[in-house]
């Protein structure tokens, strides 16, 4: 993730107060329980690439032999795997 929590929960505050103002929505709850919704919200779909990361990684340690002889590009095969993994989980990085 590359925004502070500080800096999620000003976006999401300002977010709210936009949506509110302009007359979007109409919170049925107290205006910090969706914020705090929409924090999560925001949390989440940025820690999508770091978990795609992840994933790509722990795949790749099946071609740790194939990688440490030369065959394979290790930047490469990760892009590959990730851009699978974006892919097939229908992801927008």
């Amino acid at each position: 993730m590359k925004l502070s929590p500080e800096r999620i929960a000003s976006l999401a505050g300002q977010m709210v107060e936009k949506l509110v103002a302009g007359g979007m929505i109409e919170p049925v709850a107290d205006r910090r329980v969706l914020t705090v919704s929409l924090e999560r919200v925001i949390v989440d779909e940025l820690s999508v690439e770091d978990r795609i990361n992840v994933e790509a990684k722990e795949l790749m340690r099946k071609y740790e032999s194939e990688i440490a002889r030369g065959r394979m590009n290790e930047q490469q095969l990760f892009q590959m795997i990730k851009k699978q993994l974006v892919k097939e989980k229908g992801a927008i990085l």
